[in-house]
């Protein structure tokens, strides 16, 4: 008997945490989709727990209060939107082959219309919460950067690049790539498939002149 009454108590634990883990997950899709529609002062939390079910309890005890739950919708987005990009696959690839791939994966997640309305939002509310921008930045760029220098690294290992700081080469490279088609994005000029892949061609090429042994 107490064998049997342990199993269920655990058997009972796991439904507990994946009921938990699935209400916080709809929390997450139905308070992203407000959010990046509304902006934070446009959304309330009796809105979400309408759409979600449930009450406003569950949403605290999840996050907090509001600005949590919206500061988890940042970081979740930001893992969204890497998450092909850190599946690229690196293994045997010469400089100008990873690079490519690893541009041209993260620019078209960047150039999503989910993304640049991600960007708008952050934009728009960095004033109102002045950490924000360093969750972005952290979770966003600087990861991309840090993918990219891991793979510079491995290339000038290699002798196919030039030594110097990876990190340095790997900003430059991310900004070339991302600055300009995502800014024009931002602002209401999406650029066409084919111009994103030259796009990325030319970044690429202009990297190797300056990197290539």
């Amino acid at each position: 008997m107490p064998s049997n009454n342990g199993k269920k108590a655990d058997t009972s634990r796991t439904r507990v945490t994946r009921r938990g883990l699935e209400r916080r997950a709809q929390i997450l899709q139905v308070a992203t989709e407000q959010f990046l529609i509304h902006g934070f002062a446009g959304v309330s939390i009796d809105v979400i727990v309408l759409a979600v079910g449930g009450s406003k309890t569950n949403v605290y005890s999840q996050f907090g209060n509001k600005e949590g739950l919206f500061r988890s919708v940042i970081e979740n987005l930001c893992e969204l939107f890497l998450r092909n990009f850190r599946k690229v696959n690196l293994a045997d690839k010469d400089a100008r082959t990873g690079l490519t791939q690893l541009g041209t994966t993260l620019l078209k997640s960047l150039l999503l219309d989910k993304h640049i309305a991600f960007q708008r939002l952050v934009l728009a509310e960095t004033a109102r919460f002045p950490g924000l921008g360093q969750i972005w930045f952290d979770d966003g760029p600087q990861q991309s950067r840090l993918r990219i220098a891991g793979f510079i690294t491995r290339c000038q290992e290699a002798g196919e690049l030039r030594v110097c700081n990876p990190m340095m080469a790997a900003t430059l490279f991310h900004d070339m790539l991302v600055f300009n088609p995502t800014h024009l994005s931002t602002i209401g000029r999406p650029s066409s498939a084919q111009a994103v892949n030259r796009h990325v061609r030319e970044v690429v090429e202009l990297f190797m002149r300056g990197m290539a042994r």
